[in-house]
Formats: structure tokens, C-alpha cells, sequence
């Protein structure tokens, strides 16, 4: 081999080695991100160059060659002044110290090229792949959830989808017999069977109760038996009577009779020598509670949401009409804040209007208001029973 091309070979080792020299510098000082890089090579001393038999002209070229690399700040600029060169130049012959420095400023401006073109690819990378790896992190994470959600749905879907149905979900019923059985004269029959039923505060029932010819039992007889279970002054030969988890078997009179039930009787359910008002404070003041405001407001106010159209004080109640008794008697039910109204034939007696005046203020303590009560009408007339929401034949 020549010793011309020796001197080639030697001259692009060099190049190369200040080009790794350059990238080695770029990898120390880490620029902040941006769109668009570029990088400019600069050498400290020409002590990285080591150019075998150069005497001080090569030396010299070696300096035009550092200028070039300089200001070669994109790879662009650098290849149209080459092409530039090249047409300016064109026929005539370079001489060996431009001919290496045009080489060599193609060398490091391609490398800087692509040493911008990978940095750059990396910046975009860790734009869009950061979104991409939560997204793949999360996806995961979610197909396993998403089994759970499913069969919560269905477990939602079998117990809570019926509709009408919703209301025997509940845990306890505001008042219930379970399989209640009441024996009759001499126990030889039953004068309650097996009763069952549940009743939920905001609605209004009817028990609808019936001669039953062949055992002989009236359906006087069998309400006679409902209301003393239900009242709690009869004891039950099997099954419970429930006011929600209480059984009622279990409670004080006073907190039973005082709170929890308001009863409403065929037979004296108002005093008849006192006016109304005196009726409503004779039950409050037997029920032993506490009241916030002043106990003749209260009993005035409880006349008035009946719908007690009547003088509510200086006339005895024996001498109002038979619905406007009714109405106190009800007044006086709900007057020690029972949640549950059990009424024993409210509308025997009464023609159709003042029917409809009863059941109008028992819907109205039902359906609205607050507290909403649960209300339990007996009674021997289908068509009293079926103006309820819901009605149970006995």
C-alpha cells in the first residue's frame, strides 16, 4: 500500500476517533428536551488527531479543518456548501488538504445527524409511550375487576329486580304474624290457623276477615282473636307478633301501648265526657313521654291533620257526630307518635260519605307527612278491604 493511502487510513481513524470524542462529550451534558436538536462539535486542542508524518502545512489544514467542523451546526447547511464547493470548484483539482476537510465535514455532520434524529426518536418515544404503558398497566387492572362488577350486577339484578316486589325485601317489616295460631273454646279448633302477614309503614292494609262455615267460626270471632294478638293482650299458642325486631310478647305495656301501636277499638275509643282536645291530651299524658312543644298545641295540631272539623274543645265528644268521633279516636291513636294505626271496623255505622272522609285521613297518615304511618284497617266489607293498597283475607 501506498504511502499516500497509509496516510488516508491514519487521517480517517483520526476522524472517526473525534467523532466517538464528540458523542462522548454530547453524553456528559444532557440537554434539557425540545422538539428539534442539533449539536455542534468543538475540540478543545488538536491533541486527539495524531497524523503520521504531517509536516506544517498538513498542520495548518488540520486548523482550516476544525473551523469547518465548527460551523457545520446542521447536517443541511454543511451538505450545500459542499455542493456549492463542488460547483464553484468544478473542473479544477483539490488539493489534498480541502479534499480531507470536505470528507471529514461530511463525516461529522452525518454523525451529528444521526445522533439528533436518535435523540429525538427517544424524546418522542417517552411523549407518546407514557400514556401508552399506564394504559397498558391499567388495562389489566380493569379486565379483573371487571368479572366482580359483573356478578355484583347480577346478585343487584335477582334482589332488588321485582318491582312491585322491592317491599318484601326489606329486612323487618314494621308489623307482622308469623304463622300466628290462636286456639279456639276447649282447643278443639283453631280459631287463627297459621296467620301470616307483613305490613310496611307508608302503605295502608285491610284485613279482609270471613265466616268460615265449615268449622263453624264467625268472622266476629276471628277478629275478636286478631285484634287481642295483635294488641298484645292475648298470648299467641305458637308464632310471634313482630313490631319490626321486637317481639311484642317481649315488651312493657307502656312502651307497646305508650309508643309503638296506636289501637283504635269498635268499643270505647274516646273518653265521651271530654271534648276533643281533652281526649287527645288524656292519651298523651297516659303514654308517659316527652313532648317538644307545649301538649294542648300538640293535640290541636293532631285534630286539624285528621281533618277534625268540629270544636275542638268545650263540647263533649258524645255529642259530636259519629265520623267526627272517629276522627278524634284517631287523633288520639296517633298521639304518642305510634308508627303502626291498628283500627278495628273504623267505618262500621257510617254511610258513604263519612266513609270517605275516614279513609281520606288515614290514606293522608299513610301516604304523606312525616312520620308516615303503617295502617291496619279489620274488616268484615270487601269493599272497604279492597280500597287498600294491599289486602290479606283471613
Amino acid at each position: 500500500m501506498s504511502e499516500k493511502n497509509e496516510q488516508e487510513l491514519s487521517k480517517d481513524e483520526a476522524l472517526k476517533n473525534t467523532a466517538e470524542s464528540a458523542m462522548a462529550s454530547k453524553d456528559a451534558i444532557k440537554p434539557a428536551p425540545a422538539d428539534s436538536i442539533q449539536f455542534s462539535v468543538i475540540f478543545d486542542d488538536a491533541d486527539g488527531l495524531d497524523l503520521e508524518g504531517a509536516d506544517d502545512a498538513d498542520d495548518n489544514a488540520s486548523g482550516d479543518i476544525y473551523s469547518i467542523m465548527a460551523s457545520a451546526e446542521s447536517a443541511a447547511d454543511v451538505t450545500e456548501a459542499s455542493d456549492a464547493t463542488a460547483e464553484d470548484n468544478a473542473g479544477a483539482e483539490l488539493s489534498e488538504a480541502e479534499a480531507d476537510a470536505l470528507a471529514s465535514a461530511d463525516t461529522s455532520a452525518a454523525a451529528t445527524k444521526r445522533n439528533a434524529d436518535r435523540v429525538n426518536e427517544t424524546l418522542n418515544l417517552a411523549k407518546s409511550g407514557g400514556k401508552d404503558e399506564l394504559v397498558e398497566h391499567a388495562a389489566p387492572a380493569a379486565k379483573a375487576t371487571e368479572p366482580t362488577m359483573t356478578l355484583a350486577s347480577r346478585i343487584d339484578r335477582v334482589l332488588v329486580g321485582g318491582g312491585a316486589d322491592d317491599i318484601l325485601l326489606k329486612t323487618y317489616p314494621t308489623f307482622a304474624l308469623n304463622k300466628v295460631t290462636v286456639p279456639g273454646a276447649k282447643g278443639k279448633i283453631n280459631v287463627l290457623d297459621s296467620v301470616e302477614f307483613a305490613c310496611y309503614v307508608g302503605h295502608a292494609y285491610a284485613l279482609l276477615i270471613t265466616d268460615d262455615p265449615d268449622s263453624g267460626l264467625t268472622a266476629d270471632t276471628k277478629r275478636r282473636a286478631l285484634m287481642g294478638v295483635m294488641s298484645g293482650l292475648v298470648q299467641p299458642k305458637s308464632g310471634t307478633v313482630m313490631n319490626k325486631s321486637a317481639n311484642i310478647a317481649e315488651l312493657e305495656p307502656v312502651d307497646l301501648r305508650g309508643h309503638r301501636l296506636g289501637i283504635v277499638p269498635q268499643l270505647h275509643a274516646v273518653q265521651p265526657d271530654l271534648d276533643a282536645e281533652q281526649n287527645v291530651l288524656y292519651a298523651m299524658n297516659a303514654s308517659n313521654r316527652n313532648f317538644l312543644k307545649p301538649k294542648p298545641v300538640i293535640a290541636r295540631e293532631l285534630l286539624a291533620k285528621v281533618g277534625f272539623s268540629e270544636a275542638t274543645s268545650g263540647v263533649a265528644v258524645s255529642k259530636l257526630p259519629v265520623v267526627q268521633q272517629r276522627l278524634v279516636a284517631i287523633a288520639r291513636a296517633i298521639s304518642t307518635e305510634a308508627e303502626v294505626l291498628i283500627l278495628d271496623e273504623p267505618t262500621r255505622g257510617l254511610n258513604v260519605d263519612d266513609t270517605v272522609t275516614v279513609f281520606a285521613a288515614l290514606a293522608k297518615l299513610a301516604h304523606s307527612g312525616d312520620p308516615k304511618h303503617c295502617i291496619i284497617v279489620l274488616t268484615a266489607s270487601r269493599e272497604i278491604a279492597e280500597a287498600a293498597d294491599q289486602m290479606f283475607e283471613i
